[in-house]
């Protein structure tokens, strides 16, 4: 059974993915083909963005183990005091995103958008959103309460995934035309964020009482 701390990270990757810029990122670098993408491209695309997100996020890991290296040994044990209180805030803050208009606007944005020769720079686009919103904060916290580096190569490998599947799967939607599912489904998308919001509450609180 996976622990708790790479359970966390597959839920903070879903989460990150749902943050505005990101969801963006990822509508635009769809939207090349004019929603008339085979499901292959748009595996591709979304890979090579989440491998762009992951080397990042690899890279920030590496520097937060070498500065864990020169720290007190009890430095993990202060990590997880954080990481409770941290995955509570992210859950609230995705179940309050999911009740407003964001994703009207991320529409907006997207139609603003340039959109030319996306498709080669998805790889430099997820390296870019690497650290933007959540993911640097919630990367650091986590390598830090690791108890060694196998698991914070585990850590960035679960969030990574996390990334890539909620990424893959909203790609796909806009080749079946995401303009028209935002307008009747829109309660599909605020479903899944108040899930994955909970279950980031939920896995706070526990962690949280085991503790104290």
């Amino acid at each position: 059974m996976p622990s708790p701390l790479l359970i966390e990270s597959f839920v903070l990757g879903m989460q990150h993915s749902f943050e505005a810029d990101h969801v963006a990122a990822v509508s635009v670098l769809t939207s090349e083909k004019d929603s008339k993408a085979k499901l292959r491209n748009v595996i591709w695309n979304s890979s090579q963005w989440a491998l762009g997100h992951s080397i990042t996020l690899i890279l920030l890991s590496i520097g937060v183990l070498l500065l864990k290296s020169a720290m007190p040994a009890n430095v993990s044990e202060v990590a997880e005091w954080f990481i409770g209180p941290m995955m509570i805030w992210i859950g609230i803050s995705t179940i309050r995103l999911a009740f407003k208009n964001d994703v009207a606007v991320v529409v907006t944005t997207v139609d603003e958008e340039k959109k030319s020769t996306v498709v080669s720079r998805s790889l430099g686009i997820g390296m870019l959103h690497g650290v933007a919103g959540t993911g640097g904060a919630c990367t650091v916290a986590l390598t830090m309460a690791a108890d060694d580096s196998y698991a914070a190569l585990w850590i960035i490998i679960y969030q990574s995934i996390g990334i890539l599947l909620t990424m893959t799967l909203y790609s796909y939607l806009l080749t079946l035309s995401f303009s028209h599912i935002v307008k009747r489904k829109k309660l599909f998308f605020k479903y899944i964020m108040s899930a994955t919001g909970t279950f980031s509450i939920a896995i706070g609180l526990w962690l949280l009482a085991e503790l104290i």
